[in-house]
Formats: C-alpha cells, sequence, structure tokens
C-alpha cells in the first residue's frame, strides 16, 4: 500500500470514531445588545459537524485570580482533516454525544491547524469555558 493510501486508510479510520458533533464559532467582530447596552462578541459559524473530545491525560493546571483557586484540563477535539481552518481562540460547542454530559459543553480552541504531513485528523487542545 502506498503512503498516500495509508493516509487516506487512516483518515476514514479516524473518522470513524468522530460519532459527536459540534459547532464552531469565531468572534469576527462586536455588537451592542439593544436591551442592555452590553457589548458582545459577534459570532461566525467556522464549521458544524462530527468531531471527538479526548482528554488529554488527568494533566491539570491550576491558577489563582481574586484569591481563588480554579483548575483547567486540557483536553483534545478531533476533526476530519480539511474541514475548516482552526485559529487560536475558536469556540467549540458539542451539539450531541454519544457520552453522557458532553452535549452542551463549550471549548476553547488553543492554536491554529495542525499541518502535518501524516495528518488523519485535526487534533486540537481546548480548555473548557465554565461560566
Amino acid at each position: 500500500m502506498s503512503a498516500g493510501g495509508a493516509i487516506a486508510r487512516g483518515r476514514r479510520m479516524a473518522e470513524r470514531l468522530m460519532v459527536d458533533t459540534c459547532l464552531v464559532q469565531r468572534v469576527v467582530g462586536e455588537t451592542t445588545n439593544e436591551e442592555t447596552g452590553a457589548v458582545e462578541p459577534l459570532l461566525e459559524t467556522v464549521y458544524s459537524g462530527p468531531c471527538k473530545l479526548q482528554n488529554q491525560s488527568q494533566y491539570e493546571m491550576g491558577a489563582e485570580a481574586g484569591g481563588h483557586m480554579s483548575v483547567e484540563q486540557r483536553s483534545l477535539v478531533h476533526f476530519p482533516v480539511g474541514s475548516f481552518q482552526v485559529r487560536h481562540g475558536d469556540l467549540c460547542t458539542f451539539t450531541a454525544s454519544v457520552a453522557p454530559g458532553v452535549a452542551g459543553q463549550k471549548y476553547r480552541l488553543q492554536g491554529e491547524t495542525p499541518y502535518r504531513t501524516f495528518e488523519t485528523a485535526y487534533r486540537v487542545y481546548a480548555v473548557q469555558e465554565v461560566a
């Protein structure tokens, strides 16, 4: 099997595991809420489709701000190769998942599209947004 054939097969296999769906939005400007007067981000949808959530081991990062300790656990979100161009700060919302509790979760993507020659999926670091 050629390298190209092996990559195509690997991409198909990776996409079969992307059983969740998500919506990725990007801040493209600001708008003012007419009811509250608050300035809010203007979001553009850059991707809607299959994806996969995977925890990046149990690595945690702690930060203290205002006397409160917060803990972040980094995860990876997988997307099909060529599906869209990832930008640092994109907001990924899981719209459906086979895993209980994942639908509705929001993650801030960390980094750009990870271009690699033998990439079978775009694997992007993400930090969960907690309201």
